[in-house]
């Protein structure tokens, strides 16, 4: 199960279970989040803010992680996140980096070029490798 299903499927039930807030108009006035965006949510289209999802969660005076968490009794597991970490480039790469934003704008075009053309030798020899 995704997300979104989740979400959608965690939103219903709570909707289901609220006299005030059992129609997506009266969840949007009560949480500040629009209209479309709940019903997105409800129907499990779409991507959701974090920000709207703690709004919906409060209007419900629950915490917004409670959205994401799968019904009991799910049959599927929800995908995992998985997060990418930014990694420090090699100190030779930090150099050239630093060099061009220092250089003129003469000898950035000069090291832009250089770049270019290592490009299109590294894709020449790739097309050549696949014959």
């Amino acid at each position: 199960m995704d997300i979104a299903s989740v979400i959608s499927k965690n939103l219903s039930a709570w909707m289901d279970g609220s006299e005030r807030l059992s129609t997506i108009k009266a969840l949007s006035k009560s949480s500040g989040v629009g209209f479309g965006t709940v019903q997105r949510a409800k129907n499990g289209d779409g991507n959701i803010t974090v920000q709207n999802l703690e709004a919906i969660a409060r209007a419900f005076k629950r915490n917004a992680t409670d959205l994401l968490i799968a019904p009991q009794g799910s049959q599927q597991a929800v995908a995992p996140i998985t997060l990418e970490v930014a990694q420090e480039p090699p100190p030779d790469e930090r150099e050239i980096l630093q060099g061009y934003r220092a250089a003129s704008p003469e000898v950035r075009e000069i090291m832009l070029e250089a770049a270019r053309r290592a490009i299109e030798k590294q894709n020449f020899s790739k097309r050549n490798e696949t014959k």
